[in-house]
């Protein structure tokens, strides 16, 4: 059984991540645990008590939030195992230590949370629990979709760790029926097609995955290429209608380019895929 754990904080893509989470489990047996995390006001100039006020307050808030999410979630999926705890702390370092202890085998979270962050692709929270978090992470995006995961997207460069997160996947998850290999020409690149058959031929002898198809595509000197390079990606999951891209942390043009806070933009083609980022 698949123990997952799911960060919120009671905006309404934590509840999307949570509900899809949920269907998941129902597919896989899985248990759910709900954790929240949240800071609360100290003042050194003021007396211990109102301090301990505030902060029972504080931890008050958060246990009633937390129930009343939980009641609403537990309503649609009855028959789910489900537990819950609210931490004070800063996201990031709880998950850090909460997935050292081994008890859990992956994280859902939503790409944007309470603070809204319209410029980035994922907020700041997935991008800190995905780089301190020793099991793997699964962003889900705030729209709607199904949790049909029999046909997988891999951004591949050739590397071990690609292998490494599709037999992550499989063991945490499920082994796709079909995947698409996605290799993106850059400055610099010297790869073929043939590289790419050969490459794919070794995953499924690797894997056990019986349909692996590939995409190759040149973004160096396209003129007709104007878009950020995580839009045109998910642009290309989009139209292989993927349930699920699989990233490895090597993956670092992109990981950059996806968290950057730089965009100037949102996202003209908003994230309809959930990734599944490598532990690794």
């Amino acid at each position: 059984m698949t123990k997952i754990l799911v960060p919120v904080d009671f905006s309404d893509n934590a509840l999307v991540a949570t509900r899809y989470a949920a269907n998941l489990a129902v597919e896989t047996d899985s248990s759910i645990h709900l954790i929240h995390t949240y800071l609360y006001f100290s003042s050194n100039f003021a007396t211990e008590e109102f301090n301990q006020e505030v902060y029972d307050y504080e931890t008050e808030t958060a246990t009633q939030n937390m129930k009343q999410f939980l009641d609403d979630v537990r309503s649609d999926f009855p028959d789910i195992k489900f537990t819950s705890e609210v931490k004070d702390g800063v996201l990031g370092n709880v998950l850090k230590e909460i997935t050292k202890k081994g008890e859990y085998d992956l994280i859902i979270m939503g790409t944007k949370g309470a603070s809204g962050l319209k410029h980035v692709v994922l907020g700041s929270n997935t991008f800190d629990a995905i780089k301190k978090s020793s099991i793997p992470t699964l962003a889900i995006p705030i729209q709607p979709f199904s949790t049909i995961l029999s046909r997988a997207g891999l951004l591949t460069n050739f590397r071990e760790s690609e292998i490494e997160v599709l037999e992550e996947y499989i063991q945490v998850i499920r082994k796709p029926d079909s995947l698409v290999l996605f290799h993106i020409l850059e400055k610099g690149n010297n790869k073929t097609e043939a590289d790419l058959k050969a490459w794919a031929d070794q995953i499924k002898e690797k894997t056990g995955i019986e349909k692996v198809e590939y995409i190759i595509q040149e973004m160096v000197g396209r003129l007709d290429v104007r878009e950020h390079f995580p839009d045109y990606i998910f642009r290309l999951t989009e139209s292989q209608n993927l349930g699920i891209l699989l990233v490895t942390k090597e993956r670092k043009s992109f990981m950059n380019k996806l968290f950057s806070r730089s965009l100037v933009k949102a996202l003209a083609h908003q994230l309809k895929t959930p990734i599944f980022f490598h532990a690794g």
